[in-house]
């Protein structure tokens, strides 16, 4: 009986062992799940918001097929949704009853859409034949499919999502296997012992001869002792050692095998998600705050790759003077600067180029706060090879989500300037409006005020709310420069000087100091005329260039651009409103008419 008993128990631990070995083989769970979507319709794009996307936790693989060409990016949702605008499209959502994706065609009653490669709003962006990435989604982004925006989206798109295969039971089961195991080679020990000791001698009954007395063994020699004592004694004790080895075997087995299923997936996790795998690195963005402001417009990668292709549009336009492509990254004040200073260059190759965004780290980020448009953003950018080189100040508008972010501000900071004060770019700035009664001065007024300070200096009435010391474009442009070309002047000519705000939108983001970093632009214009009939005023420079004029009995009128960006402190506080930096250049040179 005791042997059947111990054959039972290794059985059930042979069983237990078995179970617990076939969750990992027969038994193991998919490592994955795919659903497929197809979509029939001419549409030109497709939107997998984060909701179907998350269907499954964990990292997605997205495959995309089913067209001559496929194109996709992800971004934030409301700026896909604002990209997409009125047009037709294909809206993927994840069915929970069918555990499938589905498409349907939501019709548009706008434009068509455009070619969406290359858009400032994504946050990556792949293209091919056919495609086939990862990406973990949070909860704010949206997946945009398409071809080129004009031919319909790839008719296929595919998402896998990993399951978990841990088997929580496979460690319970091979450890109390093992430990049954023990526990059937011990009663197996058990019943061979008790079977020995049931075949020993046995009394006699009846008139038999007695038992012969036992024998009495001979002392054993010196010789023998000595012969024990070098190892040649009986083999009786090894066999008991023999005994002991066969008993630690399963001891060892256990231990070794205890150790090798220690692994959290084969056992139970109390309270934990057994399927968190690992985000894929760089693939998720910073994700917009919670606290109710509106998202910034841009993260710090995505700033640094705008910038980047606006050098290199800038770059190209610079070397061949071509406006029009300047025209694709430039607007406002900034492109004015820039298409006069070309024209200039055409005249006269000596002219130096309009002041141009360095290739170097940004050391200022502010983004808009903004989920509409139009949108702004503020850098600070440094010279990669001139470190001694004063930062450039660049305010980014994009005006629509299919505009690209043009360069609406340029200005070179002052010397000993710096950009203080800002919000952390992954929480933003908010826009203020230009009549804000929230600063010591209205953002609307402060360009119509320096302009008085330029030209009437410290007689100004405005001249104390600005910062004197530091400001250099007063020595270059103000009163002192405007006194002494007068002076320069024939008694047969006269120069008048007049002023006005320039018709660009005043750009004010608030600090974190209550105040707000200005950016705003003023035209100065000069105007020289003869004093006597019959003479002439003559034209020289950049001057000459631009207007194609020597000479003229009528007079010249020449425009000057001013870029020019404050910092003005909030309502009520003793600071001054400092001029950080600025940009002045011709833009325009015309005969009197």
């Amino acid at each position: 009986m005791r042997f059947v008993l111990a054959v039972v128990t290794l059985v059930v631990a042979a069983l237990l062992v078995l179970l617990g070995l076939a969750q990992r083989t027969v038994f193991a769970p998919p490592e994955s799940v795919t659903s497929t979507v197809t979509t029939t319709s001419s549409a030109p794009v497709t939107v997998i918001p984060a909701s179907a996307l998350k269907g499954h936790d964990g990292v997605e693989t997205i495959t995309v097929s089913g067209g001559s060409k496929a194109f996709a990016a992800y971004g934030r949702s409301s700026d896909i949704a604002g990209w997409v605008g009125d047009s037709s499209y294909n809206s993927v959502r994840f069915d929970q009853t069918s555990g499938e994706l589905v498409s349907k065609t939501v019709a548009g009653s706008g434009a068509e859409a455009a070619d969406p490669a290359d858009s400032d709003l994504w946050y990556q962006q792949y293209s091919g034949r056919s495609l086939d990435f990862r990406l973990d989604a949070p909860n704010d982004i949206s997946l945009l499919i398409a071809s080129d925006g004009t031919d319909p989206a790839p008719t296929k798109v595919s998402v896998t999502w990993p399951l978990s295969t841990a088997t929580p039971l496979v460690g319970p089961l091979v450890t109390a296997g093992l430990v049954v195991f023990l526990l059937g080679i011990l009663l197996f020990v058990w019943a061979i012992r008790h079977h020995r000791r049931t075949r020993g001698p046995r009394r006699t009954s009846g008139t038999g001869k007695p038992p012969k007395l036992p024998r009495v063994e001979r002392q054993r020699s010196v010789r023998a002792e000595r012969k024990l004592a070098l190892g040649s004694g009986p083999a009786g004790p090894r066999r008991r050692s023999g005994r002991r080895m066969i008993a630690v075997v399963p001891v060892v087995l256990v231990a070794s095998l205890g150790l090798a299923g220690c692994s959290s997936e084969y056992w139970p996790q109390g309270g934990q998600n057994a399927a968190s795998p690992a985000a894929t690195p760089g693939a998720t963005p910073t994700s917009p705050s919670s606290n109710g402001l509106q998202p910034p417009a841009v993260t710090d990668a995505q700033a640094s790759r705008i910038l980047q292709r606006i050098v290199a549009v800038q770059a190209s336009a610079d070397k061949n003077l071509d406006a029009k492509l300047a025209e694709t990254r430039f607007t406002g004040p900034a492109l004015a600067q820039r298409t006069a200073n070309y024209t200039i260059r055409k005249a006269d190759s000596s002219v130096a180029p309009a002041l141009s965004i360095p290739t170097g780290p940004l050391r200022v980020m502010l983004p808009q706060q903004a989920d509409s448009w139009p949108r702004t953003v503020f850098a600070v950018v440094s010279d990669a090879s001139d470190t001694k080189a004063a930062p450039v100040g660049v305010m980014l508008l994009q005006e629509t989500a299919r505009d690209p972010y043009k360069v609406d501000y340029l200005v070179g900071l002052e010397a000993g300037e710096k950009v203080d004060n800002v919000p952390s770019a992954t929480i933003g700035a908010a826009r203020l409006a230009p009549d804000v009664k929230l600063l010591a001065m209205e953002p609307d007024k402060v360009a119509s005020a320096y302009a008085d300070i330029l030209k009437n200096g410290d007689a100004s009435s405005s001249a104390d709310a600005f910062q004197k010391d530091g400001d250099t474009l007063r020595d270059k442009i103000g009163k002192p420069y405007k006194d002494a070309k007068a002076k320069k002047l024939p008694t047969t000519a006269s120069i008048a000087y007049s002023s006005q705000n320039g018709t660009d939108p005043i750009i004010a983001l608030a600090d974190t100091t209550a105040g707000a970093i200005v950016s705003v632009s003023l035209d100065e214009i000069e105007t020289v005329k003869p004093t006597k009939a019959g003479a002439e005023v003559n034209t020289e420079g950049e001057v000459k260039s631009l207007s194609g004029v020597s000479k003229s009995t009528k007079g010249i009128t020449a425009t000057y651009g001013v870029q020019l960006l404050f910092s003005v402190p909030k309502v009520g506080s003793t600071d001054k409103i400092v001029l950080l930096g600025f940009s002045q250049a011709l833009i325009s040179a015309k005969e009197v008419s």
